[in-house]
Order: C-alpha cells, then structure tokens, then sequence
C-alpha cells in the first residue's frame, strides 16, 4: 500500500462556496483521490482554513505551513508521497507578498520534506506541488489579489524547476467557483482529483521503472 499526504488549505478542507460550510465528504477533493485510487493507496487529508505556505497570519494563530509541516510528516510516517496545494491565502493583501515570493514560500516546505526523512526506510516522500488556478470571478477589492493569482504559474513554474520538483499547474484544469472566486465547488475537486490521480500514478510508473 502506498500512503499519500494532501497537504493544502481550505480547498483542500473542503469549503463550500455555496454555503459557506464543509463540502459533504465525498465531494472533497482528497475523498475522490481516495476513491479513484483504490485500496492500494492510503489518503490523508491534511487542510485547513487560511493556512498559508510559511507566513503568519496576523489575526489567525496555527495558519502557518511551514510550522506545522514537519510534526505532521511524522504524525503520518511513513510516507510514500506528499502533494503540497498552497499559495490561494497568500496573495492576500495583508501578506504584501510578490507571486515569486508565494513560489519562493512553498519551495521552502519542499526543502522540509526533503529533509524530513519521513518515507519508507528512513528516506525523503516523492512530492507533488500543485499551483493554485487563478481567481474565479471576485469584486473589485480583490483585484490586486486576482492579478497576482495569475502570475503564480509561472512562479512556481520557476522555482519547481529549480528544485527538480514535479509540478501540477491547475490553470486550464480546474477553476475556481464564480460563488467568490477562490474556492473549488464540486466540479472544481472533482477536477483536483482527476488530475492529481493522473500524475500521481504516472509518478509511481516513473519510479517503479528508474528502480528496475
């Protein structure tokens, strides 16, 4: 059995737009992976509201990636693969970050895996980084916001490179609800799920052949 950790936000918890609550469990991006996986793999669901990759919250205590990353590795250990699907929070005004310092952000938690020593044997998770789609459709106090979200893409683009880190841009493959422009309705983790599963298996056919 493989055990994959889903390390996110509230997209990842599973907030509804619609009601401003929880998605029902089984419309959770995390739950459809679980279910187009199979018994052979284990998902843990690891979001929560606000959470950015590495900065304070200054209203919000517990909201900080790069705090809670580690204890949360060995919480779960051993693990075969960790996707990382940060940054939405952190282009909100109050954290004055460039999309490249968002990117910057969240190469920093694959630097924590890495050396985390928390997979099979002792050694480091495979990982998967997923960039945010940009905004949906939001009011005009979130323009500043919404055009940072597009350049995200390109940013973790850069720094994924530079790591050798593999990548799953959600730009063109899932989109955000039009409901308030930052988080995923069902169509939304339905779309998450299908293509987190697609590279996620074509991941393990790629170690499975680089250890014949």
């Amino acid at each position: 059995m493989r055990t994959v950790l889903c390390f996110g936000d509230s997209n990842t918890w599973g907030y509804d737009p619609a009601t401003a609550t929880r998605l029902p469990r089984e419309s959770r991006w995390p739950v459809r992976l679980q279910r187009a996986l199979g018994d052979e793999w284990e998902v843990i669901a690891e979001g929560l509201n606000g959470r950015t990759a590495a900065h304070d919250d200054p209203i919000w205590e517990g909201r900080t990636g790069a705090t809670y990353l580690l204890p949360c590795l060995r919480t779960h250990m051993p693990l075969d693969l960790v996707v990382i699907y940060l940054g939405t929070n952190d282009v909100a005004m109050r954290y004055s970050l460039r999309a490249e310092d968002v990117a910057a952000s969240v190469g920093r938690l694959v630097r924590i895996v890495r050396t985390s020593e928390t997979g099979p044997d002792g050694s480091a998770p495979e990982l998967l980084v997923v960039c945010p789609p940009p905004f949906g459709r939001v009011g005009p106090q979130y323009g500043l916001e919404a055009e940072k979200s597009r350049q995200l893409g390109p940013a973790f683009g850069a720094v994924c490179s530079e790591l050798r880190c593999e990548l799953l841009d959600l730009n063109g493959v899932a989109a955000y609800s039009d409901l308030d422009g930052f988080h995923l309705d069902a169509d939304g983790t339905a779309a998450v799920a299908r293509a987190v599963e697609e590279r996620l298996r074509r991941m393990v056919v790629c170690l499975s052949t680089d250890g014949e």
